[in-house]
């Protein structure tokens, strides 16, 4: 797990990821075929994860294969039920 600040340390390999708040609730899931690259291009949801949380906020992931990211998402975020996923995914 590393720091919202710390995005620099993320890894190249493709996964699930969950964003954390400080009390280590998960507020955001998400999945990347290169996590490094996806948050260093600019997430979509930095903006809501700063406004929500601060720079308290943390990232973790989970390294899997690219043809297990849409199902393991989808039950990621139907597990957690995160603030900052509005949409619920389809039952795959």
């Amino acid at each position: 797990m590393i720091s919202i600040t710390q995005l620099d340390n993320l890894p190249t390999c493709g996964g699930i990821y969950r964003v954390l708040d400080g009390a280590g609730t998960v507020i955001y899931v998400g999945q990347a075929k290169n996590i490094h690259q996806r948050w260093q291009k600019g997430h979509h949801k930095i903006s809501d994860i700063l406004a929500r949380c601060g720079t308290n906020a943390f990232i973790d992931w989970v390294q899997l294969p690219e043809w297990l990211l849409n199902r393991a998402e989808n039950l990621a975020v139907r597990y957690y039920k995160p603030v900052l996923n509005k949409k619920m995914p389809p039952i795959v």
